[in-house]
């Protein structure tokens, strides 16, 4: 433990330094036995105004890290005690496996449910609580690694279990290492990729039903039991209430969007159908272009079919977002060669003659997935996007196996035809709200799992009805870099907009104050003396502390609605629940987002008002997403800076072209 958790004692019997180790309750020669009350004594005191206050009295029990980290290591072995399987880190909880109900049909693999238990302070409540979370299911190989090591690289067998313990593969016991036809994988990505296997169609389903009904019956099987109640003495009688006084919803107006002819409405869908995109192309002169291969053409048919509006389902570009849409005769791309289509492409694109005052774009018809096993043929839909940027070119991808084997692919026509005019620089919608003199900046981040880097992306929109300008992108550590190009989008919108009265990040995570510093040093430099505010947003759901609202049968809160989980910390659902009453269920059950707001000038973060402003913003942006005509629930001050981090890696010196860097060519 680090040395600021300890118990003073500890630091007097053996010293300053910087960690030091608890065995819990396990004697152990040489350590130091130290006995404390669980609840902190209080002295009274009066304070410089002659006022009598009640303070807590140093080193008069353990910290709470002490003993969140002591109850997680009782219910750590408590479990492995039963036999079950238990990942073997209980810091900050413990992830216990379960056999599931529902086994895998083909034999392949042994199921299980993953549930962690995790201790927490005053989080929710005003007492010690723990938190139960179900992680999902994880798929066991039932042949082991010995049998697996054919076709999959060590290097992708991340973790095994091994004699009913859980172990990363690099961390396995020599015992182990002995008998390798008795280690089992868990399956993974990486694994998938190895033996090429398909990728399987996200879940749809409802999450809230199977995560209560999960938490439910292991809360009733293991929890609710006097065997657990002696280690871990739970109080309540399951879930708990949330309190009314930390619900909130959002403003009925931050559902509002705005579509063509100034005409508000709520469904994206219905907007576009009824009145058309907000704002068109800055240019008519437009060209749309085909490439594929020559076994392919009926599906670049089918896709001018339905661009053209001749095609069942979709009445066409020109009608839909009001662009009009043409192919010159004999000018799109046909490649022979399906299993390395590159060097045609390459050639073909390289030696085209494109017309400086025309606006191309370019329909890709992929002859394999974007989710294809083979990385190779990944790496195709990535060099074929930046090659195009750089003769200036957006591009739309279009999975050909889709377009002919879903009978309703006209569904998906929609989202293309939007993601196309917003490539065109289009304005599908925008937000429905009065203009403010701030600027918000988005930052959102992307691990590269292939080069193990970490790119940022930074999205610069320059005010709150969602106009985006700018996109850079940075590698993890290039915080000073980061910091000069928020403080250029500042000095760029200031010069046009008098009297900025504050900036807004939306962050990935936590900001440090070294990636703070930089940015307040730089608004100094340019003479301005404006609050910072930093909203944190998780860019995963959370799955740990959700909210059921039982007062509808798939249990899934309204969109909008936002419920405080400490100091201002907040759980936010964005979904397409706009009504009590009607939902549609192909829109999913997303759970909701966190996020955690903080202010350089910290009384401002104190008043409910700015809050509940910040917290509304969010949800706006999210309203954004030009991929899609259904909400998302990351808002795309997040979701698209993080797409641009995605690619880089794959682009020539990590570098977006500069037609890419105010473009929405990633969408």
């Amino acid at each position: 433990m680090y040395k600021s958790l300890v118990p003073d004692e500890v630091i007097e019997k053996y010293g300053e330094q910087d960690h030091y180790y608890t065995s819990f309750t396990v004697e152990q020669e040489g350590f130091l036995a130290v006995s404390k009350p669980t609840s902190p004594q209080f002295e009274t005191k009066t304070n410089e105004q002659g006022e009598e206050r009640s303070y807590t009295i140093r080193n008069s029990t353990f910290s709470t890290s002490v003993l969140k980290r002591y109850y997680n290591s009782l219910i750590h072995s408590h479990f492995k005690g039963k036999g079950f399987l238990v990942k073997p880190n209980f810091i900050s909880d413990t992830e216990v496996w379960l056999p599931s109900a529902k086994q895998d049909t083909t034999g392949q693999y042994k199921i299980f449910d993953r549930f962690s238990l995790k201790v927490q302070f005053k989080t929710v409540s005003d007492s010690l609580e723990l938190l139960v979370t179900f992680e999902g299911k994880s798929k066991i190989f039932k042949v082991p690694v010995s049998t697996l090591l054919e076709d999959v690289s060590p290097t992708d067998i991340n973790w095994v279990v091994y004699e009913k313990g859980l172990y990363r593969f690099d961390e396995l016991p020599d015992s182990g290492k002995r008998e390798y036809d008795k280690v089992y994988p868990v399956w993974n990505f990486e694994i998938r990729d190895a033996l090429m296997q398909g990728t399987e169609a996200p879940d749809k389903t409802n999450k809230y039903k199977k995560f209560r009904e999960g938490i439910d019956k292991f809360y009733n099987q293991y929890l609710n039991t006097e065997e657990f109640k002696a280690i871990i003495p739970i109080t309540s009688n399951g879930f708990i209430p949330v309190n009314k006084i930390n619900v909130g919803s959002v403003n009925n107006s931050s559902n509002r969007l705005l579509f063509g002819e100034q005409k508000s409405g709520i469904v994206p869908m219905d907007g576009m159908k009824e009145h058309g995109p907000f704002d068109f192309s800055s240019t008519s002169k437009i060209h749309f272009f085909f490439i594929f291969h020559k076994d392919d053409q009926h599906i670049a048919q089918k896709m001018d079919g339905y661009f053209k509006g001749s095609e069942f389902g979709f009445k066409g570009l020109t009608k839909f977002i009001h662009t009009p849409y043409h192919t010159e005769k004999g000018f799109s791309i046909r490649f022979e060669d399906r299993d390395n289509p590159w060097p045609e492409i390459y050639e073909a694109v390289t030696n085209k003659h494109f017309e400086s005052d025309i606006q191309y774009i370019a329909i890709y018809i992929s002859p394999f997935s974007k989710n294809s096993p083979d990385k190779s043929r990944r790496k195709i839909y990535y060099k074929l996007k930046e090659l195009l940027l750089k003769e200036g070119i957006s591009s739309q991808v279009i999975d050909g196996e889709k377009v002919m084997t879903n009978e309703k692919y006209y569904y998906s026509l929609p989202n293309i035809a939007i993601a196309i005019l917003a490539k065109l620089n289009g304005i599908p919608w925008k937000l429905d709200t009065k203009l403010k003199n701030e600027l918000i900046v988005g930052i959102g981040a992307f691990r590269n799992s292939e080069v193990d880097i970490q790119y940022i992306g930074s999205a610069f929109s320059f005010a709150n009805n969602g106009k985006f300008n700018r996109f850079e992108c940075f590698q993890k550590d290039q915080t000073k870099e980061l910091a000069g190009s928020i403080i250029r989008a500042v000095k760029e919108y200031a010069n046009v907009n008098t009297g900025i009265k504050r900036l807004v990040i939306h962050f990935y995570k936590s900001m440090r104050q070294d990636e703070l510093q930089p940015i307040e040093d730089g608004l100094k430099d340019l003479g301005l003396d404006i609050p910072v505010f930093i909203v944190s947003i998780n860019k995963t759901e959370s799955s740990d502390i959700v909210a059921f609202d039982n007062s509808w049968k798939d249990l899934m809160p309204m969109s909008g609605t936002f419920i405080k989980v400490g100091y201002n910390k907040f759980l936010l659902f964005n979904n397409t629940r706009y009504s009590p009453k009607f939902y549609s269920f192909h829109d999913g059950f997303p759970f909701p987002i966190k996020l955690k707001i903080f202010c350089t000038e910290k009384e401002l973060v104190d008043e409910y008002k700015t809050v509940k402003e910040l917290i509304d913003q969010v949800y706006q942006f999210s309203r954004m997403y030009w991929k899609s005509v259904r909400q998302q629930n990351l808002p795309v001050t997040i979701k698209y800076p993080e797409m641009v981090a995605e690619m880089l890696p794959h682009f020539d010196g990590n570098e977006i072209p500069e037609f890419g860097k105010d473009n929405l060519w990633f969408l």
